[in-house]
């Protein structure tokens, strides 16, 4: 979620550290993807091996906020681009980082969480990370980290992103 209400210091900055640290433990096997959403969705970083740390970090810290909230766009592009890229026996996952609610494109909770239950059959799972936000989006991400077969965490410090996203 690079929308423009992660414009604040606990939110996309947060973010991008947490990541950076997941990327010092990529192994040359590893294949990470970046599907953005903020105003518009696009693929930021195409599959890219984990040996390539130096791109997936610029990657990462050329990550700027602005725009609306089209999640939903963006889980069908990240489903899509996991299963083209999908690893036989590996850890085939989508990890959504988002402050909340999507404000653009399916609003329908329970529509996007047949979505999410359905594309999970595929062997893809989403596991969302909630920065910033109040107890309704709260419950709103973690249940869609429970249909999508994932897991939910609350990142507020840099020390439970490393926790959650590198222990």
């Amino acid at each position: 979620d690079v929308s423009g209400s992660m414009d604040l210091p606990n939110r996309l900055p947060l973010l991008k550290q947490a990541f950076q640290l997941l990327v010092k433990n990529l192994r040359k096997i590893d294949t990470v993807s970046i599907v953005t959403y903020g105003g518009t969705v696009g693929i930021w970083l195409p599959p890219t091996s984990g040996a390539h740390k130096k791109i997936i970090t610029k990657s990462i810290e050329a990550l700027t906020a602005s725009g609306d909230t089209p999640g939903e766009a963006a889980i069908r592009v990240a489903y899509k681009l996991a299963e083209n890229t999908f690893i036989k026996g590996g850890n085939n996952r989508i990890i959504l980082a988002t402050d909340g609610d999507f404000n653009v494109g399916q609003n329908n909770e329970a529509d996007l969480e047949d979505l999410i239950a359905k594309e999970k059959q595929s062997g893809v799972y989403l596991t969302c990370l909630g920065v910033g936000m109040g107890k309704l989006n709260v419950s709103k991400i973690e249940g869609r980290s429970k249909k999508g077969n994932g897991n939910f965490a609350y990142i507020d410090d840099l020390r439970e992103a490393e926790k959650v996203l590198v222990t």
